[in-house]
């Protein structure tokens, strides 16, 4: 594999990453602020959203996944990127089930495992 594709497929996945952290992020702060806002208030709901750390560290994490997705672009084809970066629908309802609690049936498992085998297939390819 050359340089060139390591380094962006390198790059993608740690957009991948970063998308899955962020993610999960905001669903921690999303809770948070829930919890703490009556019904119906929804201008303290946004501002206690804008203020609450989960939420900006989200904000954060997408900054930097936007600008590494940007530079892998350069190096690998979208055809080839786009794929890989729906691993961070996999890592999300993995990070969900282990981080959050959430339930993770044996359909969402079915799925994760054929988005994994499907970027198998265009990473063999490509590679």
């Amino acid at each position: 594999m050359s340089t060139v594709k390591l380094t962006g497929l390198s790059l993608i996945m740690a957009a991948v990453l970063l998308e899955v952290f962020a993610q999960l992020a905001i669903k921690r702060g999303t809770a948070r602020a829930a919890k703490e806002t009556e019904r119906y208030a929804v201008f303290r709901y946004l501002t206690r959203l804008a203020r609450d750390a989960w939420i900006q560290c989200s904000v954060a994490l997408h900054v930097v996944e936007l600008l590494l997705w940007i530079a892998a672009l350069k190096m690998v084809p979208l055809s080839v990127a786009f794929p890989i970066g729906s691993l961070s629908y996999a890592g999300v309802a993995l990070g969900g089930h282990y981080w959050q609690g959430e339930k993770l049936d044996g359909r969402a498992a079915a799925a994760i495992a054929m988005i994994m085998a499907g970027v198998t297939l265009i990473c063999w390819v490509w590679v």
